[in-house]
């Protein structure tokens, strides 16, 4: 495995918009500064998007209660076909795993995400971001796992959660229609089943294993109250280190452009997904 270090990164901090959006464009995340209450935060995350903006909004608030309840909930659903089962990543007080959010909700997750931190943890907590471009190329660049970045730019994979099926396949890393460039990530990762399913799976583990390094072996950073994370969440992998401050709040606002993938049409459920129509 190459050193993948340099795939994780700290974001600028900026101050307005179109500072904003130039910095998220060109890098993949910003951390816009001086955002009283969620209401503002909500608007500069539509304010990043500008005139492709379609639909922004609040989706959840983390919270270590939250979690707890989210956790609980994923316990209780059966396993899969697989012996797949369902749960939060862990609990508060552990690491993250690096995640695109709403990868649930497959083509229809947001394709811009805000993360506003009301109140931060009085210890831990910290946050990690991974640049799943930088990262590839990394991979590429080192004749020991050119394999892998050919195997994640070219072989369709299931990006599904157990039994949330999204009943199509696709590469782990692509080009969306609208020339995006998209990596994704998250706990279940699979490959197709079929008689090629063992041989895949070194590829998509070895995958894992690469995120892995490059989220222990990067730098952590803090994000203060008033403060938000501006994220391309098609590009870049976030999550933060474990905490045990039940006061901890930061709000996950999802943001869809006229860019994104698939838009859907209502609210989508954390916990339970339901598979939407396209607006």
């Amino acid at each position: 495995m190459p050193d993948v270090s340099s795939a994780s990164f700290i974001p600028r901090k900026v101050t307005g918009p179109q500072e904003a959006a130039e910095v998220l464009a060109a890098e993949g995340a910003a951390i816009v500064t001086g955002l009283a209450d969620e209401e503002k935060a909500v608007a500069m995350g539509r304010a990043i998007m500008g005139d492709r903006a379609v639909r922004c909004g609040t989706q959840f608030e983390a919270t270590k209660e939250s979690a707890r309840v989210e956790g609980m909930q994923m316990k209780a659903q059966p396993a899969d076909s697989r012996g797949r089962k369902r749960d939060a990543s862990g609990s508060a007080e552990e690491r993250m795993v690096a995640h695109n959010d709403g990868f649930a909700f497959g083509d229809y997750a947001p394709d811009h995400l805000f993360l506003w931190c009301e109140r931060p943890a009085a210890g831990g907590g910290d946050s990690f971001l991974i640049d799943t471009s930088r990262l590839l190329d990394l991979l590429a660049a080192d004749p020991g796992t050119a394999t892998l970045a050919d195997f994640c730019r070219t072989v369709d994979i299931d990006h599904s959660e157990p039994n949330y099926p999204q009943h199509c396949f696709s590469p782990i890393v692509r080009r969306t229609p609208s020339g995006r460039f998209q990596g994704r990530h998250h706990p279940y990762l699979a490959p197709v089943e079929g008689p090629l399913e063992q041989e895949h799976w070194t590829y998509v583990r070895a995958w894992q294993d690469a995120v892995v390094a490059a989220r222990d072996s990067g730098p952590m950073f803090r994000v203060g109250p008033g403060e938000m994370m501006c994220i391309d969440n098609y590009r870049v992998l976030h999550g933060r280190d474990g905490y045990s401050d039940p006061l901890r709040k930061v709000c996950s606002i999802w943001g869809w452009s006229q860019d994104a993938v698939a838009v859907p049409d209502g609210p989508l459920d954390i916990v339970v997904p339901r598979i939407p129509m396209a607006s």
